[in-house]
């Protein structure tokens, strides 16, 4: 949500072809991408066309009657998540994920479109403060938008902040302020950074362990809906 793409649809395009010549596992290490990336590609461009493999420069507005008819239909579907959202229009999953937890907390809103960065500014923040924001960035599926209202920083700080650590190979040192005084890079130890690594490496299996537990819930929830008769889709004929 709200990333911004590094490569064009052409080019995305290009490297699907490349992937049904060569096979994605080559693709993969030319391009530095993965595997998750592509099947979304594949998808993107199978269900929405050229136009889907095209990066948003401003979010789309979706109504509440609009989120609520999608989750009510998702809940009834034997697609995946990820399938049945690129099908209805969406780009990722993480929008329809959040609105099934928004509807079964009886709390799903319209979107109000607003500019992506906010008119919160930027702050002084130490070496910790960030290894932080990044842990719960991660914690949260890389929704930057709540890290600005949650932390009181702008949005380009923090997306600086998570693309330094992603372009790093997750080296939590990225994070760190060359100018800053919060603890002399000498005295960066070898546990500081282990200690590190594993709390950013323990934010990523929680956020992957709050998936698959919400996965396993909508399954039951889809499964009662069969018991009941609420599951059986409609003949087309």
């Amino acid at each position: 949500m709200g990333k911004k793409s590094k490569y064009s649809a052409e080019e995305k395009l290009s490297i699907l072809k490349e992937a049904s010549r060569l096979g994605v596992p080559k693709v993969m290490a030319k391009y530095n991408i993965d595997r998750k990336a592509i099947r979304r590609w594949r998808y993107l461009y199978k269900y929405q066309g050229p136009w889907g493999l095209k990066p948003l420069h401003s979010h789309q507005s979706y109504s509440k009657e609009f989120k609520r008819s999608l989750v009510k239909q998702y809940h009834q579907s034997n697609e995946s998540m990820e399938i049945f959202a690129i099908k209805h229009g969406l780009r990722s999953v993480s929008q329809l994920y959040y609105w099934i937890i928004q509807y079964n907390e009886f709390n799903l809103k319209a979107y109000t479109p607003r500019k992506r960065d906010s008119k919160m500014s930027g702050r002084k923040t130490d070496f910790e403060e960030r290894l932080t924001i990044i842990e719960d960035l991660i914690k949260h599926d890389v929704n930057y938008n709540w890290a600005v209202e949650k932390y009181h920083i702008s949005y380009q700080q923090v997306y600086g902040w998570y693309q330094k650590y992603r372009k790093s190979g997750n080296n939590p040192e990225s994070l760190r302020d060359r100018r800053g005084k919060a603890k002399p890079e000498e005295k960066w130890t070898e546990v500081d950074r282990l200690k590190a690594e594993n709390r950013l490496l323990r934010a990523q299996l929680k956020n992957q362990e709050m998936e698959i537990a919400f996965a396993k819930k909508l399954t039951e929830i889809r499964n009662r809906e069969v018991d009941k008769g609420f599951g059986t889709k409609p003949s087309k004929n």
